[in-house]
């Protein structure tokens, strides 16, 4: 099943929401970025060079972004240093356990790049589970694999462990959503 309407619009709220802290001319990772790499479609004027990473994915020809069909929670085979930002979008939920994933983000980071990541709050689960009896979210939002979530101050203090040392968060969507910006 491909995405619903209600996906794209959940997505785009998603993507209206980590745009702004896309530089322009950067160079882009999207880490968990879905069946077709949408986020570097929507921020195309300010991203140079764009790779989408996800077990999903779909392969394309050559294009304006590479697709890079990988598992993310195992090492990325990508090179160390290269991106300006990576984002992962709606991934951080997913991940059982997220340390490993973000070491990855950091490695891939050149210095002063940043990691921008939201997820939803705990609050939208149940909603999302209603939307999915309903066939109004599709099987590859994935929302059935919700993880606990993690509390913003600790999500801080494994990203500092590792490496990041300046953080921005603030909710969107009615406090339904988090964002984070975590610097290199």
């Amino acid at each position: 099943m491909a995405y619903t309407s209600l996906d794209q619009i959940i997505a785009r709220i998603r993507f209206r929401a980590a745009y702004p802290h896309i530089r322009k001319g950067a160079r882009v990772c999207d880490l968990g970025c879905g069946l077709d790499a949408a986020f570097l479609d929507f921020a195309a004027e300010r991203i140079a060079h764009g790779v989408g990473l996800d077990d999903q994915v779909r392969d394309a020809p050559a294009g304006k972004w590479e697709r890079v069909r990988a598992d993310i929670r195992k090492p990325l085979p990508l090179e160390s240093g290269q991106f300006d930002n990576v984002v992962m979008l709606a991934v951080l939920e997913h991940l059982a356990e997220p340390e490993p994933v973000l070491r990855e983000a950091h490695r891939i980071l050149a210095p002063g790049g940043s990691l921008i990541l939201t997820w939803p709050s705990a609050l939208v689960d149940p909603i999302l589970k209603v939307l999915h009896g309903l066939r109004l979210v599709s099987d590859e939002m994935e929302s059935a694999q919700h993880q606990k979530r993690i509390p913003v101050s600790t999500l801080q203090q494994i990203l500092h462990r590792i490496g990041f040392n300046e953080f921005i968060h603030y909710t969107f969507e009615l406090g339904l959503n988090n964002l984070m910006v975590a610097t290199r």
